[in-house]
Parts: C-alpha cells; structure tokens; sequence
C-alpha cells in the first residue's frame, strides 16, 4: 500500500516512532498474554501498580484493561512529545507525522484487542465479541489533532 504523505518522513524517523509503540506494546501490553499463567504486575503511568493474580481477563482485570484509562497517558505521552515542535513543521510533514502516529496508536489498539479476545474466558475467544476499539481510536486521534494544532493538552 503506497503512502502518500509519508515522503516527508524519512524511513528512519519512520522506524523510531514505529519503534516507540512497539516498546509500548512489548512492555504494558504484551504481559496481560500471561495473565492466566503468570498473572500480572504492571505500573500505570503514573507509577501505581497493576497486579492480578493467575486467572482469566474476565471482571477486574479486563476493566482495568479497557475502562480504567490504562493505556491512554502512554499513548497522550507519545503524542505530546512527538508533536511539541508541530508549530514549526511544512502541514505536508504535519501530516505525515499524524499518520505515523496514528498507525501506532491503531496497533497498539489492536493488539490490546487481540489480547483480550484470546485470553477472554480462559481461552475459548472464538465465542465472544472483540472489544470494539473505534471510540478509543477516535479520542486518541482527536488528542492528537489537538497536538498537531499546537492546543494546550493535558494528560488523562
């Protein structure tokens, strides 16, 4: 699939930011994938522990996932930070720098999607709904149009 705003990041800035929801990924998302075996110990953003027990994600932990604003000070971090300079940019690399920033924010939705699908009562995922992820997405892209826009922001 061609991208026509991206030609105004170079591959390598690209890949940093690509970089930076991995890292957000593999380290506050990716350990809810052993919570029936490991349980959880996570910190929130604001350094306050997470923990759970072994189990399913059904009740408390899957409200802490989706309804405890979790994920959302580490994604408003990544927007703030990417986009405090955005004053200064051409609006072609404004664009850009949305894009790849929303890319990373619809994967880190994704996969926290996937997640709780597959560890939704104890595995058996393919009878129960995927969480829908759309009015996160939204919240966050409007987040980050209001960083872009260079409005003061402040963190969930």
């Amino acid at each position: 699939m061609a991208r026509s705003s991206s030609a105004s990041l170079d591959p390598a800035e690209r890949q940093r930011l690509s970089e930076r929801f991995t890292k957000l990924i593999w380290d506050q998302v990716r350990p809810w994938v052993y919570m029936d075996t490991d349980g959880l110990d996570l910190k929130r953003f604001d350094g306050s522990p997470i923990s759970f027990a072994p189990g399913s994600m059904d009740g408390e932990p899957r409200q802490a996932m989706w309804e405890t604003n979790y994920i959302e000070p580490f994604l408003e971090s990544i927007c703030r930070e990417e986009t405090k300079d955005a004053a200064h940019l051409t609006s072609r690399r404004k664009a850009a720098l949305r894009e790849a920033l929303a890319e990373g924010i619809l994967r880190t939705y994704l996969t926290m999607q996937e997640v709780d699908w597959h560890m939704h009562a104890n595995g058996f995922c393919w009878s129960h709904y995927k969480t829908e992820i759309e009015p996160h997405v939204a919240r966050m892209g409007a987040y980050l149009d209001r960083c872009l826009e260079g409005a003061e922001v402040q963190a969930a």
